[in-house]
């Protein structure tokens, strides 16, 4: 069965788990040998290309770095706008591919 998220009925997540949670980002950090800085880089590429396509709510666009079964992942979580704050992109044709 799908467990829900904690915050859809006002569960915070404890001191102690925050903490936790924390720490396990700083060593995931660590071990992939990515500067924080290099995050902040990738986070702002991620919005300009998916903002291309749908509109986002920059202020709410998480990316990091999670480690499960000896294996390194960049998470990227993005909000997309409201409908009555959003207006769609403009989109481009695509080109027609040339086979030679």
């Amino acid at each position: 069965m799908m467990e829900l998220p904690g915050w859809m009925f006002g569960r915070r997540k404890s001191s102690k788990a925050i903490t936790k949670e924390r720490l396990k980002l700083v060593l995931v950090n660590d071990r992939a040998a990515i500067p924080p800085e290099l995050l902040i880089v990738i986070r702002n590429e991620i919005i300009r290309i998916v903002s291309r396509h749908i509109t986002v709510d920059r202020d709410k666009v998480d990316v990091r770095l999670s480690s499960s079964a000896g294996e390194t992942r960049l998470i990227a979580t993005i909000s997309l706008a409201s409908r009555q704050s959003a207006q769609p992109p403009v989109m481009k044709p695509l080109a027609e591919k040339k086979e030679f």
